[in-house]
C-alpha cells in the first residue's frame, strides 16, 4: 500500500472515529455532542461557571473548538494534501495532546469517561497519521 493510500485510509478512519465520538456515550452517558455544547456554554453562560479559573473555562473551550479544527483540517488534507500535511500534522497532534487532558482533569470521576471519549480523542491521534503518511516518502 502505498503512503497517499495509507493516508486516505487513516483519515476515512478519522472521520469515522470523530463521528463516532459524536453519537456514542462520551460522559456519563451523555453523547459526544451534548459534551460538544456543554463545552461551549461558558461562552454564552458565564454565570454558571462563577468561581471557576479561567484556566479552566479556556481549557474546556479550546476542547470543543478543536472540533471546528478537525473539520477544517480535513478539509485541507482533501483539498491540497501535500502543500498542508506539516500544519495538519502538528495542529492534530496538539489537539490530541490537548483533548488527552480530560482524564487528568477529571480525576475523582475520570471513570465517567465513555467510549466515546476515546474513539474522538483516537480520531484526532488518526488525523496526525494521515498527515504523517503523506509526508512520508513512498517505501519501495
Amino acid at each position: 500500500m502505498s503512503s497517499l493510500n495509507a493516508s486516505r485510509v487513516a483519515l476515512l478512519a478519522a472521520v469515522v472515529a470523530n463521528f463516532l465520538g459524536w453519537v456514542l456515550p462520551a460522559y456519563s452517558e451523555e453523547r459526544g455532542w451534548s459534551a460538544f455544547v456543554f463545552a461551549l456554554s461558558p461562552l454564552w453562560d458565564y454565570s454558571s461557571f462563577h468561581g471557576q479559573p479561567v484556566a479552566l473555562l479556556a481549557f474546556i473551550v479550546a476542547s470543543a473548538l478543536t472540533n471546528v479544527l478537525f473539520i477544517a483540517l480535513v478539509a485541507l488534507l482533501v483539498r491540497d494534501k501535500m502543500r498542508h500535511a506539516r500544519l495538519a500534522l502538528w495542529a492534530a497532534a496538539g489537539a490530541t495532546l490537548l483533548n488527552l487532558y480530560w482524564p487528568i482533569l477529571l480525576e475523582p470521576q475520570r471513570e465517567r469517561l465513555e467510549s466515546g471519549y476515546f474513539i474522538w480523542v483516537t480520531s484526532f491521534a488518526l488525523l496526525a497519521l494521515a498527515a504523517f503518511l503523506v509526508l512520508r516518502p513512498a517505501r519501495r
